[in-house]
């Protein structure tokens, strides 16, 4: 992370109500907090990706150290009803994921969710939603 300017790019922790639990310095080290919660990255070309974060790559299985490294993934469901909330398909297919790559050095902004994971008992949702 060459380019952090110290204390000028953030992570920010939102309740479910919206509400800001923590605000932590964008270093790696605090980008391990993050690991499976809904998240939005904002990127230096002011783009954004959303979806539930893996800072420690476990999607490739072959390089997963338990270290963050130079990218982190963001994961979403393939076949989600968002309406319902419930995923849908065959079970051969049901449960499948897209991986998205984001660069480390390319993000001015980490949004980040807390306890929105399903497993933590949130609803399943691709989308990145506070009230």
């Amino acid at each position: 992370m060459n380019k952090i300017i110290k204390g000028k790019y953030k992570i920010i922790f939102y309740k479910q109500n919206g509400e800001i639990s923590d605000i932590k310095e964008l270093t790696k080290d605090n980008l391990e907090s993050i690991n499976g919660m809904m998240t939005r990255c904002t990127l230096e070309d002011e783009s954004e990706m959303v979806g539930f974060a893996d800072p420690f790559r476990t999607c490739d299985r072959n390089s997963y150290d338990g270290k963050v490294h130079d990218n982190i993934f963001l994961w979403t469901w393939d076949n989600l009803d968002e309406e319902n909330h419930k995923l849908i398909g065959d079970e051969k297919n049901k449960y499948n994921q897209t991986f998205k790559k984001v660069n480390i050095d390319e993000i001015i902004k980490v949004e980040s969710i807390l306890y929105s994971n399903p497993r933590w008992g949130g609803k399943l949702t691709n989308k990145f939603s506070i009230k």
